[in-house]
């Protein structure tokens, strides 16, 4: 099974981190951005905006998607 990393995202060292993880095979990535941002540069892996809807719903979303 590939390991699923969430990179909390929307900086220069988020996206950079996002990309050297995603190069490795068998490494999933998903980078979240909090929405305050209109138009995104790429990123590395998958991506999903807006928030989680507080800590409970941090650990819904990720034992969700098995992260």
């Amino acid at each position: 099974m590939a390991a699923h990393v969430l990179v909390l995202g929307g900086t220069t060292e988020a996206r950079e981190l996002a990309a050297a993880l995603a190069a490795h095979p068998g490494v999933r990535v998903t980078s979240s951005l909090a929405g305050r941002v209109a138009r995104p540069g790429a990123l590395a892996g998958e991506v999903r905006v807006g928030g989680f809807g507080g800590a409970e719903g941090l650990a819904a979303w990720l034992r969700e998607h098995r992260v």
